[in-house]
């Protein structure tokens, strides 16, 4: 008769090994090469616009109110990642309702004037937001980076703000 103690042990064991075989089936490739430098910029925006997001990427606005932001999109043709810098606003209708967009630098220091909201079209799957002071940090500290990603203007539907 065996033991129900080394039962036990070859179950844990057999478990161990299917858990660690579904975790590394279920791990996603990086965004783009070096990818795995900028995790700890990463922000958690999802900036979809989808009614389902609302309320939590407003709330996710509201916390990064003036702070730079780095937009990281990558093509899906040529794996390119290219980046513009930008800050989420939180903004709020007559109705009360509200509505998030970016805004260049130069727009969010402009305190008065015509402004320029931007409304980008953000896949999860191949886009990104950064904290814009350790996304350039770790532009330093790996230069191999600045051959991968390119700084570039915002792309994204804009429309001009009073």
């Amino acid at each position: 008769m065996r033991s129900p103690h080394l039962i036990l042990l070859a179950f844990a064991v057999l478990a161990t090994l299917h858990t660690g075989q579904a975790t590394a089936q279920t791990t996603t490739p990086p965004l783009f090469p070096g990818a795995e430098h900028l995790e700890s910029c990463a922000v958690d925006l999802p900036l979809t616009y989808a009614k389902k997001d609302k309320e939590r990427y407003t709330q996710a606005a509201r916390g990064l109110k003036d702070v730079g932001l780095v937009y990281l999109t990558v093509d899906k043709k040529t794996k390119v990642a290219s980046y513009s810098r930008v800050y989420v606003v939180v903004a709020t209708l007559n109705d009360g309702d509200h509505y998030v967009y970016l805004e260049s630098p130069k727009d969010h220091l402009n305190v008065s004037g015509a402004k320029t909201a931007l409304f980008p079209k953000y896949t999860p799957s191949r886009e990104r937001f950064y904290k814009a002071t350790c996304f350039d940090a770790q532009l330093s500290a790996h230069p191999e980076l600045k051959g991968v990603v390119q700084e570039e203007q915002p792309k994204a539907t804009s429309v001009a703000m009073p």
